[in-house]
């Protein structure tokens, strides 16, 4: 199996059951709380999810997307902000960092928020901190399993809000 320690298992079943809720599996129910095969069970909840994400969902997403595109890029000190450009991108985003951010994209296309990602620019396709902006604030920037920022990712998005998010009305989009 890939549990290479308790961490690691607690980890994926806390993963397991966030996908699980929002799929609104019975949560009382034994045998969906404590499948006999997590890794199993785990991989198939997933492409549960992933289904999920259907065309309309995908066409919502884009259109969310694409009212904000270009107006919130901004790169300092070696790190950028990004736009993911599908649901799949917010997906693996969640999976490469260990945190439910693979469950956001139901809010993203509902222009309830908006979900960013914050690349260091010397690795810009790996996943480092995601962001998520609602009501034009940044509410939460998650890392590695759930990390919190560090000053100097902290720095950056102080910056961020202060030159790029309070001058676009983002009226339209959350």
């Amino acid at each position: 199996g890939r549990y290479h320690n308790m961490q690691s298992t607690v980890s994926e079943y806390r993963d397991y059951l966030g996908m699980i809720a929002q799929l609104g599996y019975d949560m009382d129910n034994s045998f969906v709380l404590y499948p006999k095969d997590l890794q199993k069970a785990h991989d198939r909840v997933q492409g549960r999810l992933k289904a999920k994400a259907d065309a309309q969902t995908r066409r919502d997403f884009k259109a969310a997307l694409g009212a904000i595109s270009g107006h919130l890029d901004f790169e300092q000190g070696g790190m950028r902000i990004l736009l993911p450009a599908t649901p799949d991108e917010i997906i693996a985003e969640g999976q490469a960092l260990h945190h439910c951010v693979g469950g956001y994209v139901d809010r993203v296309a509902k222009k309830e928020c908006i979900i960013l990602f914050l690349r260091q620019c010397e690795d810009v396709d790996k996943p480092f901190f995601t962001v998520e902006v609602r009501g034009g604030k940044v509410v939460q920037v998650r890392g590695m399993r759930n990390c919190d920022a560090t000053p100097e990712v902290k720095t950056f998005m102080a910056q961020w809000e202060g030159r790029v998010l309070r001058d676009k009305v983002l009226s339209n989009a959350a």
